[in-house]
């Protein structure tokens, strides 16, 4: 063979091996997939939020209505005065509650004298009644003494005639013995005859008595009824005076003096007079969604933003959490959407420049822990995965299958494709050859940006974070290519 042949051959190897290297160089990057990455870092603190939006009040607040109707004559508040409890805020004309309470008086008062007449009627009866009782006592002594007569008589009567039949007795004498047995009996029959009159005369009486006691009885309920109308009248008299409740600063008035107050029923919207609030103690009431809702606890401390102060911060802690959902006025239409519990927040250092109304976010720290292994967030992922009979995954083993690159299981037989599979959660870790290998984790409580982990993670080993739609469609041993340049100017920004 000749050198100038040698030579050809040489330079035909040489580029047919530049060019399949070349080959191979494209095919490669070809199947590299572009991500973002992240380290597992050790954090000092980590805190788990629960955030919400709502409004400033007053733990204790009025909304001041009246109870009756009538002209507003004297008005000697105004809205922003600083009033104690106990203070006059409100007067109404006061003529017609006052005839009113005359009226119920008068009719009181005679009903009590008619019902204090008919007592004196009742205890006059009784009198008689015992008077009476005493005559019968009488009448009854009188009987027994007129039957004991009457029998002496017959006695007496009965031995005459014996004797007057012997012939020992006189006929005049024994016509004296037998009219005296008469007498004796017609005295017996008067005493009876007094006696049943007596009785019946008592009875009589008993009966007026109840009567005038039954009569007493409604003359009495009457007194109740003039007493329950006097005393609705008088406290619809005093209620033309209006105080405040509580000591505290008028947020709101609503009326002017010479208007009319109308009764506060839930329906009519001019009801409400004035609002009061004791602005020395100020929340921030939140609406929380369900879902996050069961994370909070009484005493979780909270930090409030107010939209119109949004260079401060105000520091609370959770007093109040509500134990059905905030209703709405499509709260009676069935629908099937998020509902919100009211989270109750107790400001510990409130601002003077807070007022009743004011927008706000809050921020609750349901758990707090430090010195622990955090990933960002966005590095979860969720993917379909075949597990064990003990419902276990284990990272498979893998190698470059063809020509074209692709990555496949080892041992990926018919069998095991028919393996039970199980939505798992965990995150991508780069390996030392830049492939993304899927791995399970257990996850703890979740900060602003990241979560932690608790077990299956090492510190400093590198997971994908990004893209979103990488996540989504990343492949496990996909062979990847890190480009954090973007995340870079993002933190920038930030």
């Amino acid at each position: 063979m000749s050198k100038r042949k040698k030579i050809w051959i040489g330079c035909g190897a040489a580029v047919a091996l530049g060019l399949s290297i070349f080959i191979g160089i494209r095919v490669t990057r070809k199947e590299e997939v572009p991500v973002q990455t992240a380290k597992v870092e050790r954090k000092e603190v980590l805190k788990a939020k629960v955030s919400a939006s709502g409004e400033i009040r007053a733990k204790e607040f009025v909304d001041l209505q009246s109870e009756i109707a009538g002209l507003i004559t004297e008005l000697p508040v105004h809205e922003g005065d600083k009033v104690q409890k106990g203070d006059v805020l409100l007067r109404i004309d006061p003529i017609q509650t006052e005839a009113e309470t005359q009226s119920s008086r008068a009719q009181h008062e005679g009903a009590v004298a008619d019902a204090r007449g008919q007592e004196f009627q009742i205890m006059n009866a009784e009198a008689d009644l015992a008077k009476q009782e005493a005559s019968l006592r009488s009448a009854r002594a009188e009987l027994d003494q007129a039957e004991n007569n009457y029998s002496r008589m017959q006695s007496s009567f009965k031995r005459k005639q014996q004797l007057h039949e012997e012939g020992l007795l006189s006929r005049e004498d024994y016509e004296m013995a037998q009219n005296d047995v008469k007498s004796a009996k017609a005295q017996l029959e008067v005493a009876r005859a007094k006696v049943a009159q007596m009785e019946t005369q008592i009875q009589v009486s008993k009966n007026n008595i109840q009567q005038m006691k039954s009569s007493y009885a409604a003359a009495a309920s009457r007194v109740r009824s003039m007493a329950a109308n006097l005393t609705r009248a008088s406290d619809q008299l005093k209620k033309t005076t209006l105080y405040s409740p509580l000591t505290g600063v008028i947020t709101q008035l609503l009326v002017e003096k010479g208007e009319r107050a109308v009764p506060g029923i839930m329906s009519n919207p001019q009801a409400t007079l004035m609002t009061i609030a004791d602005l020395s103690v100020i929340q921030a009431e939140l609406k929380v969604d369900e879902t996050d809702v069961v994370n909070l606890a009484l005493g979780n401390k909270a930090q409030i933003k107010v939209d119109a102060l949004p260079d401060m911060v105000f520091e609370g802690e959770v007093t109040e959490i509500g134990n059905s959902p905030i209703k709405t006025a499509a709260t009676g239409q069935q629908q099937q959407e998020a509902k919100d519990f009211k989270v109750i927040v107790t400001l510990t250092s409130p601002s003077r420049k807070l007022r009743p109304g004011m927008s706000c976010t809050g921020d609750m720290i349901t758990e707090t822990k430090q010195n622990v292994l955090v990933v960002p967030i966005q590095a979860l992922t969720i993917r379909e995965v075949p597990v064990d009979k003990d419902g276990r995954y284990h990272e498979p083993d893998l190698k470059k299958n063809d020509k074209s690159g692709s990555v496949a299981r080892a041992d990926s037989s018919p069998k095991e494709k028919k393996a039970a599979k199980k939505e798992l959660q965990g995150v991508f870790v780069i390996n030392k050859e830049r492939l993304a290998r899927f791995r399970t984790v257990k996850t703890g409580i979740t900060g602003d940006s990241e979560i932690e982990v608790l077990e299956n993670l090492a510190e400093g080993e590198e997971v994908v974070s990004g893209s979103f739609q990488t996540l989504r469609t990343i492949k496990d041993g996909a062979l990847v290519k890190i480009d954090n340049s973007g995340k870079n100017q993002a933190d920038k920004k930030k």
